[in-house]
């Protein structure tokens, strides 16, 4: 992929970008890595697909999917039958999740729905009969925070990522949420090309000896394009214009 790079930029018979160095190059492909998995999650890109909607999307990201995570879930000390559990420290993205419940005197119910909302929008269905939380239609409204894990505002050392919260009507407990999520992608890194050692990221972070990209084999031309295309911005490259149109193609 470095190669490639500096292939991609240099005219052919030439070395005008020769003197991109290995830690920068890591840092352009690191940041296109990044925007190629947020684009195939989402919707922002040209053909307005996201995560799984067909099968070149799964295929892209189905290296970061991790499978029925078991988050344990902790009695909230702020909002009244609220249960909160931690992120995984890799979370990224959510795709599915389930919510094992219990209520005295029944027995357990696993895999229970989960239901995203929004934050302004859960006064209104905790009080609605029909989407409010019930042991008996099996459903679970949820909401994503970050930081403040059981009214602590100091939650870093505790839950660095952020945390779910699940709600009950107050009739039942929250045992456990089974997540679905796309993790952090491993950062790409050529430490062995600076020489004998390895180097320091901006923040202090010991950049590893080599880390080739974990994303499936067919994607790694489309994260060199968009690396060459954030660098060719950078550079103020006289193709930039095509090399954005071929990230479009890409896709």
């Amino acid at each position: 992929m470095h190669y490639e790079v500096k292939l991609k930029l240099n005219k052919i018979d030439s070395s005008d970008y020769e003197n991109l160095t290995v830690p920068e190059v890591d840092w352009y492909l690191n940041e296109a890595q990044d925007i190629f998995i947020k684009q195939r999650y989402g919707i922002s890109n040209n053909k307005r697909q996201g995560f799984e909607t067909t099968q070149k999307r799964i295929d892209d990201l189905r290296k970061l999917v991790v499978k029925g995570n078991i988050l344990p879930f902790a009695t909230s000390s702020v909002d009244l039958n609220a249960y909160e559990a931690c992120l995984p420290e890799d979370y990224m993205f959510h795709i599915r999740s389930r919510a094992n419940i219990n209520k005295e005197g029944c027995e357990q119910k696993l895999g229970v729905s989960t239901v995203q909302i929004q934050h302004d929008d859960l006064d209104s269905v905790l009080q609605d009969p029909f989407y409010s939380p019930s042991f008996e239609w099996e459903e679970i409204p949820i909401v994503f925070m970050q930081g403040g894990y059981q009214g602590i505002t100091a939650i870093d050392d505790i839950c660095p990522i952020g945390y779910v919260i699940g709600y009950s009507d107050g009739s039942f407990i929250l045992d456990d949420l089974r997540l679905d999520y796309l993790r952090i992608p491993r950062r790409i890194s050529w430490g062995t090309g600076v020489g004998v050692s390895s180097y320091l990221y901006p923040n202090g972070q010991l950049a590893a000896f080599n880390d080739s990209c974990e994303l499936a084999e067919h994607t790694h031309h489309e994260i060199v394009d968009i690396a060459v295309m954030i660098a060719s911005g950078d550079l103020d490259h006289p193709n930039l214009q095509s090399k954005i149109l071929k990230t479009q193609l890409n896709e």
